[in-house]
């Protein structure tokens, strides 16, 4: 008998969580509609990505400052951070997904968060937001150049 209830239990929890979840998508809006709260979605891919209008590599190299910790401990490495491009362009919502520690992940955000704003992405011809990953390259010169 207690193989069945375990079986049942299992099989009942994905039925309730799909019965409570009444997410509707708006073709118009571009939005989540979750009860009676609005909120607009969030894009993963769209006809047209956002592009900033300056050179990120030079941004980087001109902004981003090596932390001391990393520097002494000879941490190197890639940060991944994510973030939002909004439809005003803005960067918001950064987060590491992936980080080295030593305090580069916090520049990476630091840094990301404070780049100027970019051309917003756009999908059926509307400005919405849109989700970017981007890799960050920590690296310590070599002494003997």
């Amino acid at each position: 008998m207690k193989p069945f209830l375990v079986f049942f239990s299992f099989l009942l929890v994905p039925l309730t969580g799909i019965s409570q979840t009444k997410a509707i998508l708006s073709s118009e809006s571009n939005s989540v509609v979750n009860g009676d709260t609005t909120k607009p979605r969030v894009f993963n891919y769209v006809e047209e990505q956002p592009a900033p209008g300056f050179s990120v590599p030079e941004y980087l190299q001109n902004n981003m400052h090596y932390p001391d910790e990393a520097r002494k401990n000879n941490i190197q490495g890639r940060v991944i951070v994510k973030f939002i491009v909004d439809e005003l362009g803005n960067i918001v919502d950064v987060h590491t997904i992936r980080g080295i520690g030593g305090g580069c992940d916090e520049e990476a955000q630091r840094v990301v968060a404070a780049m100027p704003k970019w051309k917003p992405g756009t999908q059926n011809g509307k400005l919405v937001k849109v989700y970017f990953t981007l890799p960050i390259n920590f690296v310590l010169e070599d002494p003997k150049k």
